[in-house]
């Protein structure tokens, strides 16, 4: 079979995380504007404090430990210490799950899933999320779906918990010769509420 590549840790950028040294680097601004104003006035600025150390720690933190985590998968994946599966998406979904505090937020907020099942193994990830190993991030994002032929492998840092199963390669390929892709939705994917997922939810 001939696979094709859309996801590799070992040759991801880890540029993708400058988001958060970007973000850093705008506190530590705001923070200057505080503090200036405030020395203006012949005062001193606790605010600009509080805004530089909470820039510093998401710059550091959001890069750093990314980047670290990054390097630690791509070795595994070098040393060949990971599993791998391969065959058709079984029961694929995506769902939000429902993480309102009632007591502090106005407006409903949500956390997004997304799931796919090959050969037995169920993998979860936050699609689109900055994040070492496979979220589906790219554009135009995989279009997943029951029957699309995946060679999945995985390095797992829980076990037995699918959303702790790091994939660090993804391939995709064509079904074997007589295979015959099943109708969406065939495999059962439920309607409201999601069984088996890792927190309560609902499908998108």
């Amino acid at each position: 079979m001939n696979w094709h590549t859309v996801y590799d840790i070992s040759t991801a950028d880890a540029g993708e995380y400058i988001g958060f040294v970007l973000f850093g680097a705008g506190m530590l601004v705001l923070a200057g504007g505080f503090l200036w104003r405030a020395r203006r006035r012949g005062e001193r600025s606790p605010t600009a404090k509080v805004v530089a150390g909470f820039g510093a720690l998401v710059a550091v933190l959001g890069y750093g430990i990314n980047t670290w985590d990054q390097n630690r998968l791509a070795a595994h994946l070098a040393a060949g210490e990971v599993q791998t599966v391969d065959g058709a998406v079984f029961a694929y979904a995506r769902w939000r799950e429902d993480i309102t505090d009632s007591r502090r937020d106005s407006t409903r907020r949500y956390r997004h899933w997304e799931r796919v099942v090959v050969g037995g193994i169920t993998f979860i990830w936050p699609p689109g999320a900055q994040q070492p190993g496979f979220t589906n991030a790219q554009t135009p994002p995989l279009d997943l779906r029951d029957g699309v032929w995946l060679r999945i492998t995985w390095v797992e840092d829980v076990a037995d918990e699918a959303s702790q199963r790091r994939i660090v390669k993804l391939e995709t390929g064509d079904p074997p010769a007589g295979y015959a892709a099943p109708a969406a939705g065939s495999f059962g994917v439920p309607t409201a509420v999601l069984p088996g997922a890792p927190y309560p939810s609902v499908l998108k």
